[in-house]
């Protein structure tokens, strides 16, 4: 066994001194710092290596593991020490890793044992690797879901340690690795996506033609206009498709093409509303038309176009080649979502004109946002594929839940965020006297000059660039921005606790995990 000073710790890694490894491993041991490094590559594989092992000889284990080291000048990190088992077990230099997680492991065989508190680490990797010969016997990538299926089926295959740290690596995996599933989804329905609403508005275009130039300007700026956004509500009937195992993309491509319509019809419609001059880092509809005959005329043809979108969205659920009960019941369901938007909505000006109560704000983010960004658009697809009952209900709840974390982050990025990212200003909620929970709270908990400050400012159509600063200070200072983290963060691990009733699937729930944190945590 090599010389080496290890780090003695308690069950919580509080540091209690210093003894030889020889000692540590040695009878019932002595507690020591220790690590296990978990690195993923962007197609979310984990690096796996066989290792060589005096007590758990030619068992598969995570990517590296290791001791924090003394030295006569310091104790090493966890950053330096994972490093250092990288590079001496496969060749790897220089992965930052992130602790997740820990666990306290003790066992024995004969006069030998591990006695150790066991950080998580995890990191990102797509380079190459070459396995050492004398700490190992090989390694390999393994898709996430294949080796989590196969440790619980087969757990004897691979070290306790591993074994162990399963439950902070799925952690982990949803929420601190930089290659998320959510991600990699994503970019995989976007390739199919994009192309369908390409080809669907270029025929559009074409046929607007036949009538004048300003019909084929409406699909041209419509055209524009949907591809400047995030395409989330799309995504999530595509995501709810996935709920039931449906495989076949062709049926659901044109419904989440209408839902990306809807999304716009609404958006346009709202920014007239709002008196947002800007949208996706550009002209909103209204002003891209008022340039030719004024106001009037830009804000009558940016509500005509909001209202094509519309219709158009509705063709698309009749000509796409799902049953007809399946259709009925989706064009049910998406007129349910836009009613209860345009209740949301209507509530929403409604309360910038008066005192609202918290929970009247609520209410509209229930209508407003969960409803219609989340709940909505993922029982459309989970309907279509068949989903259970049971399903649907653990949908809503979900939706619910993540659409009010996305409206606290919504309402900390209308003060906070940066317009170059968020692409619209961050004026227009303080202009429009826009009543959030942000400024509900700010006003409940700010100091009397505070108080007077934002009633002074928010809702005044000139108020400018330093005053919304002046409401960021006391936003902050009030400890309002710290109440809604708190907020988002119960939301969150309310809404994950629900994802394993939506589905069996361990891929499928990650997926969940990570939108309820990307919900909360978004920068536009």
């Amino acid at each position: 066994m090599e010389d080496q000073t290890l780090i003695l710790v308690d069950e919580k890694d509080k540091f209690l001194g210093y003894s030889q490894k020889e000692i540590c491993h040695t009878g019932r041991g002595i507690r020591h710092r220790a690590f296990v490094t978990a690195l993923f590559d962007k197609q979310n594989r984990i690096l796996l290596q066989r290792r060589k092992h005096r007590l758990f000889n030619n068992l598969w284990d995570l990517t590296a593991i290791s001791h924090p080291l003394h030295t006569k000048s310091s104790d090493e990190t966890y950053q330096q020490a994972s490093d250092r088992a990288l590079l001496k077990e496969l060749g790897v230099k220089n992965v930052p890793v992130k602790k997740v997680g820990e666990f306290n492991y003790y066992a024995r065989d004969g006069k030998n044992c591990e006695n150790e508190y066991c950080a998580v680490l995890v990191g990102n990797y797509d380079g190459p690797f070459s396995a050492n010969k004398k700490e190992t016997y090989g390694a390999k990538w393994v898709k996430f879901s294949d080796f989590l299926k196969d440790i619980k089926n087969n757990p004897k295959k691979y070290t306790p340690w591993a074994r162990l740290a399963i439950k902070q690596l799925t952690s982990a995996n949803a929420q601190a690795a930089t290659h998320s599933l959510l991600k990699i989804e994503l970019a995989n329905f976007l390739k199919i996506f994009e192309p369908y609403a390409k080809q669907y508005f270029s025929k559009k275009i074409k046929e607007g033609s036949n009538y004048s130039p300003l019909i084929r300007r409406f699909y041209e700026d419509l055209a524009d206009f949907v591809a400047g956004g995030k395409k989330l509500r799309a995504f999530l009937v595509y995501l709810g498709s996935r709920v039931g195992g449906m495989q076949e993309n062709s049926s659901i491509l044109p419904l989440a093409l209408a839902t990306e319509l809807f999304h716009n019809f609404l958006l346009i419609h709202d920014d007239i509303i709002d008196k947002s001059d800007r949208r996706h880092g550009k002209p909103a509809i209204h002003m891209r038309y008022e340039k030719k005959f004024g106001a009037h005329y830009g804000l009558s043809q940016a509500m005509l176009i909001g209202d094509i979108a519309c219709f158009e969205a509705f063709g698309l659920i009749n000509s796409s080649q799902i049953s007809d009960p399946l259709k009925s019941a989706v064009s049910s369901k998406f007129s349910e979502v836009l009613l209860e938007t345009g209740y949301g909505e209507a509530l929403d000006v409604e309360n910038s004109y008066r005192k609202p109560k918290i929970k009247d704000i609520w209410q509209v983010t229930d209508l407003k946002t969960a409803r219609y960004s989340f709940v909505g658009p993922i029982t459309i697809g989970a309907l279509v594929s068949g989903a259970s009952a049971k399903q649907i209900r653990a949908i809503e709840n979900f939706g619910k839940l993540v659409g009010k974390a996305y409206q606290l982050q919504d309402d900390i990025l209308g003060v906070f965020g940066d317009e170059k990212v968020l692409g619209k200003s961050t004026l227009s909620d303080m202009r429009e006297g826009k009543n959030t929970i942000l400024i509900h709270k700010a006003r409940e908990m700010a100091k009397v000059d505070g108080k007077k400050q934002i009633l002074r400012v928010w809702g005044s159509a000139k108020a400018n660039r330093k005053e919304l600063i002046q409401i960021q200070k006391i936003i902050c200072e009030s400890g309002v921005l710290s109440w809604c983290e708190r907020e988002k963060s119960k939301l969150v691990g309310e809404a994950v606790r629900i994802t394993d009733r939506i589905s069996a699937d361990f891929e499928l729930v990650q997926i969940f995990v990570q939108l309820a944190n990307y919900s909360a945590n978004r920068v536009n």
